[in-house]
């Protein structure tokens, strides 16, 4: 029975045209070798699994080919043959992990100078060089500066700044740079056929994505997947073996941490849990989420700059409004700061449930930059306690104020004081309003009112917001153009089986006075999706997030506003008045 043999190992790339995502490195390498121009030693350096030591091999090749010196080694003679079977006595590899004292070293340099035994020159290939010792680069700095005929090095490295700068100077470098995810996973689908792999184009890119531009982890990673699924890779097989939740998850928690929810964040993270996640591939994951909803909302016409399926990116850029720049920030610099202290917490858990309940909810947060989120939040939770008067009245105050309800601008902070004002202006809609929800009769008028008690038990605010794109996907099919667009942007912030409470981004109050005019034809919707008709109420979100020096700025003393109002009007404190 023929050993079998590991996906990296078999396609490891042979030639100059299999190596991806390398063609500065080839082309110079090519080039050098037809004008005769070769240098002695070479640094390569990058990231890993990205085809350092394959290309020095195929260096090796290139100088050594029967055919040669060649940039297009033919592969099938016999020095090709050898050095691809690691059976080549002129080509040395060196593990400087295990063999980098100095011992190893000069022997090296005492056997550098001996004349070739197979091939037409020696190369030393010398992988993870930055482990070398120090005393092991003193005794081949000499060999470097004046190498003897016929011999090449190769030094591969992920850590180049760990490298000496007496070697690195004396060696012409190579960076090779990360694969894109784009040619990774077209890479693994064309492996995937020859070997009779049944792999999906999004299971590809999802190992791409989680690869990080390696191809070896990617080959290993589809390797070990097509095992799992006996021969089918899947996303969810993909995602059973890396730990990693889906796309749907991830967009699921940001919806709670634009509305508020911590509810809905620890019952995500519990759920996590429960299937065996590892919290910090989680976290790496939502991070890199919040990113790309910066990125898409920075520029959200260019799916270039974000690296994700064309299919997702508008769900991406429709997300990404839901926040201000601000709360992203703020978001993204406390994922930051728990994947840091993910490293040495003995809960990481609690870790992450801080981190991600501290975006939620910014009266958890005691940052100075999020005072004015704390200060605007238990503003609104004020008004919720006080019925659904002070809602509309908050709404109200996000456009340009009527001037006929001054009051709602220039309220005082007491509790007291502002129920007082407000409610003579919602007089006409709070009768209809409470006896739905005391469920006594009401009025005739009322619709929603006799509905509310038919709704499907299991239909609650977890469910809808989970369905949410569904429902836009469903305004967008029945051309309800101007109710799609707006809703796009809207959050389930909650539903108590009568009211379905629709959350916008701060600077969208048009978004929601628009949805609120036609909500009795989203409410149509709703009732063929889910057997409810529920009243639909519109709630403008504050911003989270504040400039810091807008917070730090000291208030004005009564003498600087005097001379400040004498510079720029002219006027003159005639005397002062006092209250007795």
């Amino acid at each position: 029975m023929e050993e079998y043999r590991s996906l990296y190992r078999k396609y490891r790339p042979q030639a100059p045209d299999d190596v991806l995502g390398q063609e500065h490195v080839i082309r110079a390498l090519a080039g050098s070798v037809r004008e005769g121009r070769l240098a002695h030693a070479f640094l390569f350096s990058g990231p890993r699994g990205t085809g350092k030591t394959s290309t020095a091999r195929i260096l090796a090749k290139m100088v050594n080919c029967e055919q040669g010196p060649t940039a297009e080694p033919c592969g099938v003679c016999e020095q090709c043959v050898r050095i691809r079977d690691g059976s080549h006595l002129d080509v040395v590899e060196i593990d400087a992990a295990s063999h980098g004292g100095v011992d190893d070293a000069r022997e090296l340099r005492e056997r550098a100078p001996t004349a070739p035994a197979q091939g037409r020159e020696k190369v030393y290939i010398i992988d993870e060089a930055q482990r070398l010792s120090r005393e092991a680069f003193d005794a081949l700095l000499k060999v470097f500066e004046e190498p003897p005929p016929g011999v090449r090095f190769v030094l591969a490295t992920t850590e180049p700044h760990k490298m000496p700068a007496t070697i690195a100077g004396r060696c012409q470098r190579f960076e090779f740079r990360r694969v894109p995810s784009e040619e990774v996973a077209a890479h693994l689908e064309k492996i995937a056929k020859e070997e009779s792999i049944a792999v999906s184009g999004e299971a590809a890119r999802t190992i791409a994505r989680e690869t990080e531009g390696s191809v070896r982890d990617a080959l290993s990673l589809l390797d070990q997947a097509a095992v799992l699924g006996g021969g089918e890779v899947t996303p969810e097989v993909v995602s059973s073996l890396i730990g990693t939740p889906d796309l749907d998850v991830q967009f699921q928690l940001a919806d709670a941490v634009s509305v508020g929810d911590a509810k809905s964040v620890f019952g995500l993270i519990h759920r996590l849990v429960q299937e065996g996640h590892d919290l910090r591939h989680f976290a790496t994951a939502v991070t890199g989420h919040f990113r790309n909803l910066l990125l898409a909302q920075a520029s959200p016409d260019d799916p270039e700059i974000v690296d994700v399926p064309a299919d997702v990116h508008p769900r991406l850029v429709a997300q990404s409004q839901k926040f201000s720049p601000g709360e992203l920030d703020r978001t993204l610099s406390l994922l930051l700061q728990a994947q840091a202290d993910l490293r040495w917490s003995t809960s990481p858990r609690l870790t992450v449930e801080l981190a991600l309940v501290r975006a939620a909810t910014p009266e958890t947060d005691t940052r100075p930059d999020a005072l004015l989120a704390r200060v605007e939040r238990l503003e609104r939770l004020s008004g919720i306690e006080t019925g659904a008067a002070p809602r509309p009245a908050r709404e109200d105050s996000r456009p340009p104020e009527p001037a006929a309800e001054p009051e709602v601008v220039v309220v005082p902070e007491p509790q007291t004081v502002q129920e007082e004002p407000e409610r003579p202006v919602e007089a006409e809609p709070e009768p209809a309003e409470e006896p739905a929800a005391r469920g006594e009769p009401s009025e005739p008028a009322e619709a929603p009112a006799p509905e509310a008690p038919r709704s499907p038990a299991g239909v609650d605010a977890d469910l809808l917001r989970r369905s949410w794109p569904q429902v836009v996907d469903t305004l967008k099919a029945r051309r309800k153009m101007v109710l799609y667009a707006n809703a796009e942007i809207a959050t389930v912030g909650g539903y108590d089986g009568e009211t379905l409470e629709l959350v916008f981004p701060p600077d969208r109050p048009f978004g929601a006075s628009k949805v609120e005019d036609k909500q009795d034809e989203l409410a149509e919707i709703l009732s063929e999706m889910f057997g409810i008709r529920p009243r639909i109420r519109c709630v403008v979100r504050e911003g989270a997030a504040a400039p810091e020096s807008v917070l730090d700025e000291p208030p004005a003393s009564p003498e600087a506003a005097e001379e400040l109002l004498r510079k720029q009007f002219g006027a003159e404190v005639l005397a002062e008045e006092t209250e007795e």
